[in-house]
């Protein structure tokens, strides 16, 4: 089961700064900031499901067709369980077209996600073990999306400490 989509836990929003899920907005706890890598910041944050760890990180480069959109991200976040899950989302700053994907590379290597709404997500957990391998061991990702209003983006981002963030946040929630 996916936990983002079943439960509507994870659909990350970008409302405030740092980068929070959204169901976390209105929880009892605030994120913390864990510790920053180079290119990438470790958050937590608790709800009445557990606590949560997340990686977030911004674009380095943005180009596109749009006219004006909201900060785009990439995060990897730990979900609370008892065999804890991680899931990658990608947040572009608009609304997804409509049965749309969103094309991800890593380094050459392509991925494609799902769309719903602001958000876009891998089908399956081992997409997003197979994606979080790519980017541990990569140096750029890009992520091209088209909007609700037919206008694409296309993101870069840097893998610069991303493995040392994606570390310290298995560290920060081991469970």
């Amino acid at each position: 089961m996916r936990y983002s989509l079943r439960s509507g836990v994870m659909a990350l929003a970008l409302a405030a700064t740092p980068l929070i899920p959204a169901h976390a907005q209105t929880a009892a706890t605030a994120p913390k900031l864990v510790s920053s890598h180079r290119d990438w910041s470790v958050y937590e944050v608790t709800d009445s499901r557990g606590r949560i760890c997340y990686v977030a990180s911004e674009p380095v480069r943005q180009s596109g067709n749009y006219s004006r959109r909201d900060p785009p991200a990439v995060l990897v976040a730990r979900l609370p369980g008892t065999t804890p899950s991680e899931e990658v989302s990608v947040q572009p700053g608009y609304a997804y077209r409509k049965g749309s994907t969103v094309e991800l590379k890593v380094d050459g290597r392509e991925y494609e996600l799902f769309t719903d709404g602001d958000h876009a997500w891998t089908r399956k957990s081992e997409e997003d073990r197979a994606l979080i391998g790519s980017m541990k061991s990569g140096s750029t990702m890009t992520v091209k999306g088209t909007s609700m209003r037919d206008t694409y983006s296309l993101d870069t981002y840097s893998l610069s400490g991303f493995t040392a963030a994606y570390e310290a946040m298995r560290g920060a929630c081991p469970q």
